[in-house]
């Protein structure tokens, strides 16, 4: 789903307050501004000022050697952002720019801009950077920032810039300037995976309204397309199926227990009594009902991740119930601190997308797929045991361990993402979004009566110390009964 369609541009405007409540620090640039909405004032981006004008000199020298040439090159940035100085600035709420006058104006797009052109060139060509690393986690805070929803410029404003730029070592390529800034943004945000997307899976440059919007539209992507792989690439044909035998025998005895204590399990411990019809289960009530949880992964020759995409895992919002619904494939999703910035600025995006598209036009759809995921996840993991059952089939990786505490951070981050969804209006759109069929299929099943039960038995007696006593007696039980289920045929 294009977000905005090809043709559109998305306003750039500060997250509204109902989403900026509660996390304001995940969308407030902690290195360097972009664009005119946050202070270069503040302190803690003062030596990103600076910086700048010695990337403005870096990235005309790849050119232009002589210094004696610097003035007019950077009279021709000056030159041709201005051409365009009112179309930049109707990108932008108009109040936010009140208080600054043309030339200002002028000199923050070509400075900003030349700054990120020769940071993703110095990054494509493994160019140190010794400025900008003698900041502690200067180059990882910088690739958030450059992400964020309120530090934006244009896109047409870079390819612009690109285009009036002697760049060497990409001659040989032969890409136009457009191109060749789309394919060092998703380097940048992605490595290899991300500029070697195919042309028909993104817009071209003038589509994009700014480099969230293009991160937006490479991690939305390859969700469309992707499939679990076959069984016996994925997980190792002769092992799974040993496991998965293994586990139905270790069930046929407990099933045994199944009709003895549900009926004298308490109504208040029941399924009923903490879940509505329209509820959905969460990860360990869905585990205890039969459904396995794996990783979605990349096919077998996909390249790896690397850049702040990698903390959305090789298939980004890829959710799909397969093996007879039995198996629930998630993406998996590494926590970090670029974890909650990367959700929630994505998450802006649709929002501030969701709202233009409204002002506009009552036929667009607007975007959902992030905040939906988002809605989701939270609904996933509402406790430490949810996190624990996603932290073993790795669907969720988190830094640090994986201890109780450690496992009631995960749960609190998805509380956290979900509360920003539903500021968002995420409830209503996930019931409207690409993951609503799967919500019905997971509700079908917390309705099935046996799986009901056989939910709330496991929940109620089969945890520890109950499991241990239960399993073993059941086990005894069934080998018990196979005994002497073969005595009797043998000396009959």
């Amino acid at each position: 789903m294009a977000a905005p369609g090809h043709g559109e541009q998305s306003p750039l405007s500060r997250v509204p307050v109902h989403l900026r409540d509660n996390n304001a620090n995940d969308y407030t640039p902690g290195f360097v501004a972009i664009g005119p909405l946050h202070s270069r004032g503040d302190r803690r981006l003062r030596p990103a000022e600076r910086l700048k004008v010695a990337y403005l000199n870096g990235l005309i020298s790849r050119g232009h050697p002589d210094p004696a040439h610097h003035l007019t090159v950077i009279q021709d940035y000056v030159r041709i952002v201005a051409a365009r100085e009112q179309e930049a600035r109707a990108m932008y709420v108009s109040e936010e720019l009140a208080d600054i006058g043309a030339e200002d104006f002028i000199q923050m797009m070509v400075l900003d801009g030349c700054f990120i052109i020769e940071h993703l060139v110095n990054v494509a060509t493994g160019r140190e950077e010794p400025s900008l690393h003698a900041t502690p986690f200067g180059p990882a805070q910088l690739s958030v920032d450059l992400v964020l929803a309120e530090n934006q410029i244009p896109f047409f404003v870079l390819v612009d810039l690109i285009a009036a730029s002697r760049l060497p070592e990409f001659e040989a390529t032969g890409y136009p300037p457009p191109v060749l800034l789309v394919k060092l943004v998703l380097f940048y945000l992605a490595g290899e995976k991300g500029r070697d997307m195919s042309d028909d899976a993104l817009p071209a440059a003038d589509g994009i309204s700014h480099i969230l919007h293009l991160l937006y539209e490479m991690v939305t992507a390859a969700r469309t397309r992707w499939e679990p792989p076959p069984r016996a690439i994925q997980d190792g044909a002769v092992m799974e199926m040993a496991q998965e035998a293994a586990r139905l025998l270790r069930r046929i005895p407990l099933l045994l227990f199944v009709p003895l204590l549900y009926p004298i399990l308490p109504e208040d411990k029941k399924w009923s009594a903490s879940y509505g019809k329209e509820d959905v289960p969460s990860a360990s009530d869905l585990k205890r009902m039969g459904v396995q949880f794996k990783k979605a992964r990349g096919g077998s020759g996909s390249k790896p991740v690397v850049g702040i995409a990698s903390v959305l895992g090789p298939v980004p919002f890829a959710v799909k119930l397969t093996q007879h619904e039995d198996r629930l494939h998630l993406p998996q999703l590494r926590l970090e601190f670029r974890t909650a910035p990367l959700l929630l600025n994505l998450m802006a995006f649709e929002q501030s997308s969701s709202s233009s598209s409204a002002a506009t036009t009552t036929t667009t759809v607007a975007p959902t797929i992030v905040s939906a995921y988002a809605s989701f996840m939270a609904k996933m993991l509402q406790s430490a045991e949810d996190a624990g059952v996603l932290s073993a089939a790795e669907v969720v990786q988190q830094q640090g361990g994986a201890g109780n505490e450690s496992k009631e951070e995960v749960a609190r981050f998805f509380r956290r993402m979900g509360a920003a969804s539903e500021a968002a209006g995420g409830e209503l759109l996930l019931e409207k979004s690409y993951l609503g069929r799967l919500l019905e299929k997971l509700r079908e099943r917390s309705r099935h009566p046996l799986y009901v039960m056989w939910a709330d038995v496991q929940r109620n007696y089969f945890t520890l110390p109950w499991a241990v006593v239960v399993e073993f007696v059941a086990v005894v039980s069934f080998v018990s009964s196979m005994v002497q289920t073969y005595t009797s045929v043998r000396y009959h």
